[in-house]
């Protein structure tokens, strides 16, 4: 239980930072106890990482799962029927026959595909990810507030200090515990959103 507590402390406080070096903020709680402080802030880690940004489905390549109108069109099919239509070509290798040159599961992603196509799939993609971000680091605060805690911003020295810790160690969370559980500090650097 106490290795679970160490690695959901750390995960929401890479949740929070974004990044390997020292939080610009915290949470804290005045006089809270350390299993609490635990607890609450691995269950809301917890939650905060079933969180997702946007609809994932039919997402193939960024393009939510749709031939978009850049699509080139398919040259060996010249207005006739559709391949998969009935008495349309066929797909077959067979010589003579219509569909014979059409690679089998031809789609959008050929060696054709326009570059504008395949740079909207890139920042489709992109906002897609960035947007699950936003929605896990949403769903933390929100917990945590939920749960009366608020998020205070770390002086240069608090800062300094994490530095010289090892991210995940138990001086680091003991660390940002005795920070967030100071009533002192939580009135003096509370950050306006964590009020």
């Amino acid at each position: 239980m106490k290795q679970f507590l160490v690695v959901a402390t750390a995960a929401g406080v890479a949740i929070l930072s974004g990044c390997a070096s020292a939080p610009q903020t915290a949470w804290g709680k005045a006089n809270v106890s350390k299993v609490d402080y635990g607890t609450d802030i691995g269950m809301c880690t917890g939650l905060a990482a079933m969180r997702n940004g946007g609809n994932q489905a039919n997402t193939a390549g960024g393009t939510s799962g749709q031939n978009t109108s850049s699509r080139p069109p398919d040259q060996s099919n010249q207005g006739g029927p559709a391949a998969d239509a009935p008495g349309g070509p066929s797909t077959s290798s067979s010589p003579g026959s219509i569909g014979a040159n059409l690679p089998s599961g031809s789609g959008m992603y050929q060696s054709n595909t326009p570059q504008d196509v395949v740079q909207r799939a890139a920042n489709q993609q992109q906002a897609e990810v960035m947007a699950a971000k936003r929605a896990r680091a949403d769903a933390l605060k929100g917990c945590l507030v939920g749960k009366g805690y608020t998020e205070f911003t770390l002086t240069p020295e608090q800062q300094k200090h994490l530095l010289t810790l090892k991210p995940g160690s138990n001086e680091y969370h003991q660390y940002l515990y005795s920070l967030g559980a100071d009533p002192a500090v939580l009135k003096t650097q509370s950050s306006p959103v964590g009020r």
